[in-house]
């Protein structure tokens, strides 16, 4: 069937560059992510709450070592990657180059620090080095899928999202079911795949001539700075996220942690559409924003508004998709999820408003990276992180689990509307109705 033949809203999409890359990255994403939802049925009948927790913590452990080890990196490339005069092969070789001198130096932390983690994670060692290595895998992966979301190489992008999920699915399937390694053998399978896939996507670079380059300690050194600022607005994810399951587990219980996180894994519907959005608007926002810093007033006010229709039809969408969503899951979790597992429903209207304002907040710090205010960024995130911790520590003594839910809610708008303010201060963008109304249809590519 030819575009000619298709209804015309379909044919309008396929046509449309920005439109059809949105469309990709969300089939690519929703099979990717479709993976861990079947995994989760199937999982929760092999572990318990307590192990559910545990693993949730392992996760926890993961995503600090990540922040420490990516410093970054993808972000440093998305911003620099038109204006490298030399070439991305050199500027990419030492963005990795920074993740393994990274990933030694979070080695040497462990041996230093391994007893407070294992006393309030829970996990051995062993199992925190292993978090470290799929931390390492993670940035490089990360980078290289940010080096194809930047190529527009839509396809490439999503075949290798769904190949590590069906991969990661196939060993869970192995390991916890088959060989009953409880919540080790989920680990695992994130390990394990995690590696692989780093593993072929390394081939694949230097295939491609793309590394190794010799290091460059000035740019390393460069790279380091761009995301050390950077490092406590990122890190503020994992106190959003991590802290909170850390309190969790040391004040109520590890299985109360994870029945939560199984809430939050079942509000991660919103995440999917939020990162098939943002992968496909990145590169257009960073041109439109080169563009307004170099054009005439009349055309800069046109993009200007250009951006403001595109952030009302994704706030729109995100809503349509998050109430969808919560009416979409009430029905399927007491099919399928046995009856330990179903008091997690009770915090999905939070925890979905929750990833509706932190999608808000990243379409608009895409204006706050591209001019490079990292500092301040870090400042609002990092502040509005130490805060939800308090709020947390207090409220889950108070009023159990729920308060960890009202506290991610409450912190969340209010670092929605900082970041908000700061990056409209940097651009003035005309959020009126009345301009959104002038708005015309966006021309094809």
């Amino acid at each position: 069937m030819s575009c000619e033949e298709m209804p015309g809203f379909i044919t309008k999409i396929l046509r449309h560059s920005f439109l059809r890359s949105t469309l990709i990255y969300t089939l690519g994403d929703t099979l990717s992510k479709a993976v861990p939802f079947l995994l989760l049925p199937i999982v929760a009948k092999y572990l318990t709450p307590s192990d559910f927790g545990t693993l949730t913590n392992f996760s926890v452990a993961v995503q600090v070592f990540t922040a420490i080890c990516g410093m970054n990196t993808y972000t440093a490339l998305t911003i620099n990657y038109h204006g490298l005069k030399d070439g991305v092969a050199g500027y990419l070789s030492n963005l990795i180059y920074l993740i393994l001198f990274l990933g030694v130096a979070c080695l040497l932390m462990v041996g230093l620090f391994s007893f407070p983690i294992s006393e309030y994670l829970g996990i051995t060692l062993l199992w925190q080095v292993l978090a470290i290595i799929t931390a390492v895998s993670t940035c490089i992966y990360t980078l290289y899928t940010s080096l194809l979301r930047i190529q527009e190489r839509v396809y490439t992008f999503n075949v290798a999202q769904v190949l590590q999920s069906l991969l990661t699915g196939g060993l869970a399937i192995l390991f916890v079911v088959f060989l009953q390694w409880n919540w080790q053998g989920r680990a695992l399978s994130m390990i394990v795949s995690g590696v692989v896939v780093t593993l072929l996507i390394m081939w694949h670079l230097k295939k491609s001539s793309y590394i190794f380059s010799s290091i460059d300690m000035k740019e390393v050194r460069s790279a380091f700075s761009f995301g050390l600022p950077l490092l406590p607005h990122t890190l503020s994810f994992w106190f959003k996220s991590g802290i909170d399951k850390i309190i969790i587990t040391n004040y109520i219980s590890i299985a109360a942690n994870g029945i939560y996180a199984l809430a939050l894994t079942f509000s991660a519907v919103i995440g999917v559409f939020t990162g098939a959005f943002f992968n496909a608007y990145a590169p257009h926002l960073y041109k439109d924003l080169l563009s307004i810093e170099q054009s005439e007033p009349s055309e800069k006010n046109r993009l200007k508004r250009k951006l403001v229709r595109i952030t009302y039809l994704f706030s729109a969408a995100l809503s349509l998709v998050a109430l969808s969503g919560y009416f979409l899951l009430k029905l399927l979790i007491p099919l399928f999820f046995p009856a330990a597992y179903q008091e997690s429903m009770v915090f999905l209207p939070m925890t979905m408003a929750t990833l509706f304002f932190d999608g808000m907040y990243s379409i608009m710090s895409g204006y706050i990276f591209y001019k490079r205010k990292t500092k301040l960024l870090g400042i609002i995130t990092f502040s509005s992180s130490v805060l939800q911790m308090a709020l947390t520590f207090l409220l889950v003594q108070h009023i159990g689990i729920m308060g960890a839910a009202y506290s991610s809610l409450l912190v969340s708008v209010l670092t929605f509307i900082a970041v908000f303010i700061f990056a409209n201060k940097l651009y003035d963008l005309p959020w009126g109705l009345k301009h959104a109304e002038k708005l015309q249809p966006l021309p094809p590519k």
